[in-house]
């Protein structure tokens, strides 16, 4: 325990990412129980919501965005998992029926290889992924809980469904974490089979049953998932088939990060554009259906005998088919080894520990061990020292815009606009245009200097919307634009220019399929409209804004408008839309009631 935590402090303060102020922005509203309760119970960080883990952060609300308190918290659930794991991996060890001694060294090493992991060290430094470390906590005791329970294969089935309740009280903490949480039935499957097939009966158990159903409801429900709408193509820029057929590629990526891990897959913004830059991966699924066979053609080949390789192979490949082979997320992240990153140390510890190894392997395993730990001691000592991460981490992902704005937006705080202008238009000219770059070189531009013409830098702006790859960021950069304008001039860009750039990203199909964003262009271009006099056009482009995406801001905002310039007929409109309309997401009732009873009023009031 002591070692993970001095590992991992060395990363202290740490880092906010753009992940952790995607998700965590919402903290700087809290400033009492309500506002606290309101945050967790309205939480957009998953199709759950998330509850358990934002309760977490909401204790914490009073610290953002400073990074140190909150990793604190993350190091200490992680070196809970650590003793979680050496708990879980004793128990495994006793079901394959290792001595007492070899089940404690075995144990033991498995724990500390897996914590000091370096390729998992992500999943601890962001913030963000505190939902992993959650979620996996209540896995792995869910898991323990069930093996303490279940006692053998042929304990009574009350005995079963004791185990099974255990598991499942457990398994629902783990969802609402995170919803990989799910996962715990595969898990599980995998223990119980480890029961069944380490005994000459290969009868099959009431908990078989209840986790082969379990993981047939999983399937359907990833099955659900297909195909994929045009606009996720769109946006995304791949289909549904290239993602599939990227993770037999992408798996063989994490097994080598395990075993042998370089500076390159231990950057956090490792393959941004993997399968944008890499086209037709669809090939890959004859790859990944082999490694999901692998665990059967282990345990056919092999027998008794081979049942810790199909114990591994079945852990790692099974624990990545949800979120990383079927949803339209970014195809590589480093997190989704972290529970199952399990299956190849605990092979690999069981290997080393093994009497006819004899003691130069086991040697060799502990040097290797050492030279883990100490790889991943000076990643978190890289993520200690922000200057030189943000400077190799852009070198090392030339092509990645996060690594890119990362090193910009530090630049920016230590060096000056003028630095991070400079290095944006380096990046920009040698290595990757990007959208969400040419905005916020513009943004830069206008604050630097004013005075020069910058005109020729919003034609290239409105080019790249035009013709680059989406990029779903990019469109929140012309709200901050706006606001550069707002409050200082700039030549070559006015209202008229945001408007443009505003109206190009309306324009194209992909940005057009994100409501959200949709929503934040409407209401831009409401803003400036109202900027240039033209009240009656503000009003209907903050309606279609509503429309897109109902918010309460704009429905007060659109409100406060129409009654400044007394138009009683924009206000019936906007009554005759709420009508029957509930609070959108986000929202206290009360607070949108209050509303609701204003344009009631005023109503009654000027139309009586």
């Amino acid at each position: 325990m002591a070692a993970v935590w001095l590992i991992f402090s060395a990363a202290l303060p740490g880092i906010v990412h753009f992940d952790d102020i995607g998700n965590l922005k919402g903290l700087a509203s809290i400033n009492d129980l309500s506002t606290a309760w309101h945050w967790v119970r309205e939480g957009h960080a998953g199709p759950l919501g998330r509850p358990l883990s934002l309760i977490t952060f909401a204790l914490q609300y009073y610290e953002w965005p400073n990074p140190e308190s909150f990793l604190l918290w993350n190091i200490a659930i992680h070196t809970i998992n650590a003793l979680l794991v050496l708990w879980l991996s004793v128990l495994i060890t006793q079901r394959l029926n290792y001595k007492e001694k070899r089940q404690i060294y075995v144990g033991f090493f498995v724990a500390a290889a897996w914590a000091t992991l370096p390729l998992l060290n992500t999943s601890v430094l962001f913030i963000v992924q505190r939902m992993t470390l959650l979620s996996a906590t209540f896995v792995l005791g869910g898991l323990i809980a069930f093996l303490k329970l279940r006692g053998d294969k042929y304990s009574h089935w009350k005995h079963q469904l004791l185990a099974l309740s255990a598991l499942g009280f457990f398994g629902i903490l783990a969802i609402f974490a995170k919803e990989n949480g799910a996962l715990i039935v595969v898990y599980a499957l995998i223990i119980e089979c480890l029961l069944i097939f380490h005994v000459r009966d290969k009868k099959i158990t009431w908990a078989a049953k209840a986790f082969l159903f379990g993981n047939t409801l999983l399937l359907l429900g990833l099955f659900s998932f297909l195909p994929w709408p045009d606009c996720t193509e769109l946006t995304r820029g791949f289909t549904v088939w290239d993602r599939l057929g990227s993770q037999g590629v992408i798996l063989l990526n994490y097994l080598k990060g395990i075993f042998l891990p370089t500076g390159a897959e231990l950057n956090p913004f490792r393959f941004e554009f993997f399968l944008r830059d890499h086209k037709n991966m669809h090939w890959g699924i004859v790859l990944w259906l082999t490694f999901m066979a692998s665990p059967l053609i282990a345990w056919r080949l092999g027998g008794r005998r081979a049942l810790p390789v199909a114990l591994a192979c079945a852990w790692f490949f099974y624990g990545h088919i949800m979120e990383s082979g079927w949803l339209s997320l970014e195809p590589y992240f480093a997190h989704r080894n972290y529970l199952a990153a399990l299956g190849p140390i605990f092979l690999l510890v069981a290997w080393f520990s093994l009497p006819k190894t004899g003691a130069l392997w086991r040697g060799i395993g502990i040097i290797y061990l050492g030279l883990l730990i100490a790889v991943s001691w000076m990643n978190t000592s890289l993520w200690g020292n922000r200057a030189l991460a943000a400077e190799i981490w852009a070198k090392q992902e030339p092509l990645s815009t996060r690594a890119t704005l990362n090193l910009a937006y530090y630049l920016e705080k230590t060096q000056g606009v003028a630095t991070a202008q400079d290095f944006l238009n380096h990046v920009m000219t040698t290595q990757r245009d990007s959208t969400g770059l040419r905005l916020q070189s513009l943004i830069s531009a206008c604050r630097l200097d004013p005075e020069t013409d910058h005109s020729a830098l919003v034609k290239d702006a409105t080019h790249a919307i035009r013709t680059l790859p989406y990029e779903g960021w990019a469109p929140d950069l012309v709200e901050n634009l706006l606001t550069t304008i707002d409050k200082q001039q700039c030549h070559g860009v006015g209202y008229t220019e945001i408007a443009e750039i505003a109206t190009t990203f309306l324009n194209r199909s992909a940005y057009q399929c994100s409501k959200p964003i949709q929503h934040n262009l409407l209401s831009i271009l409401g803003v400036v409209a109202l900027h240039q006099g033209q009240t009656n056009q503000a009003l209907d482009f903050l309606y279609m804004g509503f429309q897109s995406s109902p918010s309460y801001a704009t429905a007060k905002f659109y409100l406060d408008v129409a009654q400044q310039n007394n138009n009683v007929e924009a206000i019936e409109k906007l009554n005759r839309l709420l009508t029957g309309m509930s609070a959108p997401k986000g929202t206290p009732s009360a607070e949108w009631m209050l509303l609701i009873e204003k344009i009631h009023v005023y109503l009654q009031t000027h139309n009586p």
